[in-house]
């Protein structure tokens, strides 16, 4: 799922070399990500469960369910990544209506395709 352009000058991204893993399974998450260029790879155990390209986002489920990272992030190329902690999150799913449809229509995609494999 992508995300319009609302993150283009808002706050500064983080860069990260390909091969970074941005995050593993089972760390504590305090921010989602928004990928402003580049691309991540998602990955559940050995199996690859989305790679996630410019304006598309990953992490959010730490920021709803507040549980351990449930897949491991990796920059498959150089990246810039705009973290969105939760104070944001909250802001943006009460003010701007698109940025929650977007998070939820993500994490629907997500599960219909986690249950099709």
């Amino acid at each position: 799922m992508k995300l319009p352009n609302i993150f283009e000058d808002s706050t500064e991204p983080l860069s990260f070399p390909a091969g970074t893993v941005i995050f593993s399974t089972g760390d504590s998450g305090d921010s989602m990500y928004v990928v402003k260029s580049g691309e991540v790879e998602l990955k559940v155990g050995e199996r690859v469960v989305e790679t996630v390209g410019s304006n598309g986002f990953f992490g959010e489920m730490a920021l709803i369910e507040k549980d351990p990272r449930t897949a491991t992030a990796i920059a498959l190329s150089d990246c810039l990544l705009v973290p969105i902690n939760q104070k944001r999150f909250e802001f943006m799913t009460h003010e701007v209506p698109f940025f929650a449809i977007s998070v939820m229509q993500g994490l629907s995609r997500r599960l219909r395709a986690a249950d099709k494999s």
